[in-house]
């Protein structure tokens, strides 16, 4: 495999002390997540040791099995430029990978503005987000959205990104949005009363601007409070609950007050409050995916959003968990090939993703 090889390259290189700072920090990279579980840092005996380790269980090209990690896990990594990908699940049998998975590319800039008379203005490609001024629409470089009459009142629009798209709005009190795939925000063109008040379908990141009056985030029956902070809600309608993380400030989730590096869940049941590892929740608005003890069906759910494909289980699979790093900008076929690597069986049909 080529990952691996590049692997042992690099190994080999840190064994001859040929290696430069660049790779050495792609090495210890990869050697502190395959170590943490035994809290050791590198250090030359172990790299050697891991060196011969990985050789003496590189298999054959017809039989390749990812390399056992410890008892359980396994560690793929594959190297593109200077960043390094890497993803921990069950050692498998590996699958020739999904060619006809291959022009299907990753998502970008994708969006529709529709105004509050209902016409909707496909937003450009090549930009990365509008901006609110009065009833002014432009684009975040200054140039002008629309031309549209909007009128003196107050007017609702919204902000839709389809599968695969993403974009950025900043909104007339100065807060700054990031919009998710498949998802929705509505929002007035101006502020008047007493609360700035949204409301969201789907995920979005808010950098909420200091102010006076609260800026409320509704979406479904949760109501998001603050004042000026910085948090990420997803608030799909496939998933069970809605989730809230705070990055910073303090928001009030329905009754319930959530403290940075905390995340709470509403569902029927109530009102869940956990700790959040806050780099796998905002990771999508990085360029990454990122997963952490993931079901299958929480990786799954990202692709489909993404990729603007649709999954279709032909066979359930309980109990795998995923833990990795892949950048999103990556065509289909690429994240599909480390996905099979971990043993999950995947075939194509149109732009129908089926996992058997």
């Amino acid at each position: 495999m080529k990952g691996n090889q590049q692997l042992i390259e690099l190994l080999e290189k840190y064994q001859a002390g040929t290696i430069s700072e660049e790779e050495k920090a792609i090495l210890e990279s990869w050697y502190n997540q395959e170590a943490a579980a035994k809290t050791a840092a590198i250090d030359d005996s172990e790299v050697q040791e891991s060196l011969q380790r990985i050789k003496s269980r590189l298999p054959l090209p017809k039989q390749v099995r990812i390399w056992p990690r410890l008892a359980a896990a396994a560690v793929l990594v594959l190297l593109a430029g200077a960043s390094l990908l890497y993803f921990t699940h069950q050692g498998h049998e590996v699958k020739p990978p999904l060619t006809k998975a291959a022009a299907i590319q990753p998502g970008g800039n994708h969006a529709v503005l529709q105004l509050a008379s209902g016409q909707q203005v496909a937003l450009n490609s090549q930009q990365t987000g509008i901006v609110i001024k009065g009833k002014q629409v432009l684009y975040s470089d200054g140039h002008e959205v629309t031309a549209a009459d909007m009128g003196n009142h107050l007017q609702y629009m919204q902000l839709i990104t389809p599968k695969g798209g993403q974009y950025q709005i900043t909104l007339p009190d100065g807060s700054r949005v990031w919009l998710n795939s498949a998802s929705k925000l509505t929002y007035p063109d101006r502020f008047e009363g007493d609360n700035r008040q949204v409301q969201l379908e789907g995920e979005a990141y808010f950098e909420v601007s200091k102010d006076s009056h609260p800026f409320i985030v509704k979406s479904g029956g949760q109501e998001v409070r603050v004042l000026g902070t910085a948090f990420n809600i997803m608030a799909y309608t496939d998933e069970d609950e809605i989730q809230t993380a705070l990055v910073s400030g303090a928001v009030r989730v329905n009754e319930t007050l959530l403290k940075p590096g905390f995340e709470a869940h509403y569902s029927r049941d109530g009102i869940q409050v956990i700790p959040s590892n806050l780099e796998v929740v905002t990771a999508w608005k990085n360029g990454l995916f990122y997963f952490k003890d993931a079901s299958l069906q929480t990786v799954m759910n990202q692709l489909q959003r993404w990729y603007d494909i649709e999954v279709i289980y032909q066979s359930a699979r309980k109990g795998d968990e995923f833990n990795g790093q892949i950048p999103r900008d990556k065509p289909l076929t690429k994240v599909l090939e480390i996905l099979t690597l971990s043993g999950i069986n995947f075939k194509m049909s149109g732009r129908q993703l089926i996992v058997y």
